[in-house]
């Protein structure tokens, strides 16, 4: 028994190595980081008037975005706008599958299914104005849901279908490194062989009738210090075995870490840019909370629109939106009498301009909403333009300027004047 046991010790130790060479094949296939988000995807934020853009470009989307924006005081008071946009597909979706739907497969699939799952957006948003503005009072706080799912959904270029297609399969290449290569180089038929036989022979000597444990010590020593015996030339041989086979892992493993540098490096590159029509469905609630008390709130507005166009290959689009917003109890002038209160019911038309280059983006959008009903408020117009620099992945700072609609009541502070920081978590595909 104890040469039983000192031989497999002799095993255990020459294999070693190779045994913590293969704890990479627990792993699962190698995900990178994207940088997917290139625009916001906030419909709640547009129902509080604080969007970037309320003709909005569509966008592969992280798990989680946030915006936060700074318009009033200078830049010297604290942000007060907030966005919270989750990808429930994405977030809660389980971290194990395969890439079916996630990967390059999903990413660039034309079934509604998947683009559905992976463009469906929950937007929240909240707004405490520090001064009037528009018809926003600064004695309250303002809340948002709002909901953003694709119908339509533009396809990759063919230079993004090129890069996705390179980025999945180093993937694989690393999923086979992981799961089969070292395993298989582990699985040496003749080293085992070589092994086993040895055990047989140490256990042919223990088996030996009517010896002594420390007779048959003797010869199984003698027979392990004997160069020219059957079980020396074993050793020897697995010692040559197993030199080379550390030689092929430590040939794997560097091949390994390449491809891991070149997956990072080539994931940076990925530009995510869509060509061909774009369709987007958004609505949603807002909610005024009057003097900053929750049980002293009403409805504030809520609507319902469509964002549709054309996108270019170089990252440029033309973009036209629809939508209809309803206003209830809303305080609005008449000519020579006092204020009146009513429903106003509006519909919105406008189109958008956008262009990218690499880290630089920029657009301008105009707006024209139609009063429907009321014959005493008169329509108004809406004219931004905004710039971007992407700060790093997934990190965008965003100049918004222009002019808003006119309020209900007075023509002041249509001013639109706002710095908005974007961010996306989650972009592991």
């Amino acid at each position: 028994m104890k040469y039983l046991i000192l031989s497999a010790l002799s095993m255990f130790v020459t294999t070693a190595f190779a045994q913590q060479a293969a704890k990479n094949d627990e792993k699962d296939i190698k995900q990178v980081k994207l940088d997917l988000l290139k625009a916001p995807s906030s419909p709640a934020s547009a129902l509080l008037g604080f969007a970037v853009t309320d003709i909005e470009k569509p966008t592969d989307l992280s798990d989680f975005m946030l915006s936060v924006q700074s318009a009033s005081s200078s830049y010297t008071k604290l942000p007060s706008n907030y966005a919270v946009d989750i990808a429930p597909f994405y977030l809660f979706r389980n971290k194990g599958a395969d890439f079916s739907t996630t990967g390059k497969n999903g990413l660039q699939s034309t079934r509604f299914k998947d683009y559905f799952r992976q463009s469906f957006v929950v937007s929240l948003a909240l707004r405490n104005p520090d001064s009037a503005f528009n018809n926003f009072k600064p004695t309250s706080t303002y809340g948002a849901l709002g909901l953003k799912f694709s119908i339509i959904r533009p396809q990759y270029n063919i230079e993004t279908r090129q890069k996705l297609t390179s980025i999945y399969e180093k993937q694989r290449a690393l999923l086979m490194i992981y799961k089969i290569g070292l395993e298989e180089k582990r699985k040496s038929a003749r080293y085992e062989y070589l092994g086993i036989r040895n055990i047989y022979l140490l256990d042919s000597i223990s088996r030996l009738p009517y010896l002594t444990i420390a007779e048959k010590q003797a010869p199984a020593l003698t027979m392990m210090e004997d160069s020219t015996s059957e079980y020396a030339k074993n050793e020897k041989e697995k010692s040559v075995l197993n030199t080379g086979f550390k030689k092929e892992i430590q040939a794997e493993l560097a091949k390994q870490s390449k491809l891991e540098a070149d997956l990072q490096e080539e994931a940076k590159t990925f530009t995510g840019n869509r060509e061909g029509l774009s369709v987007d469905i958004a609505g949603g609630l807002s909610t005024e909370f009057r003097e900053k008390r929750f049980d002293n709130s009403k409805i504030f507005n809520s609507g319902v629109w469509t964002t549709f166009g054309y996108n270019w290959a170089n990252g440029s689009s033309i973009l036209g939106l629809a939508r209809y917003l309803y206003n209830p109890d809303e305080v609005f002038a008449l000519d020579n009498m006092k204020n009146n209160i009513g429903n106003i019911s509006t519909f919105d038309t406008g189109l958008r301009f956008v262009f990218t280059k690499n880290k630089f983006g920029g657009g301008a959008e105009a707006l024209y909403r139609s009063i429907l009903s009321s014959a005493t408020v008169k329509p108004s117009w809406r004219v931004v333009a905004n710039a971007d620099y992407a700060l790093s992945d997934n990190q965008k700072i965003i100049f918004t300027f222009g002019r808003n609609f006119d309020g209900t009541i007075t023509k002041n502070g249509n001013l639109i004047a706002a710095l908005t920081l974007l961010f996306g978590f989650g972009t592991n595909r």
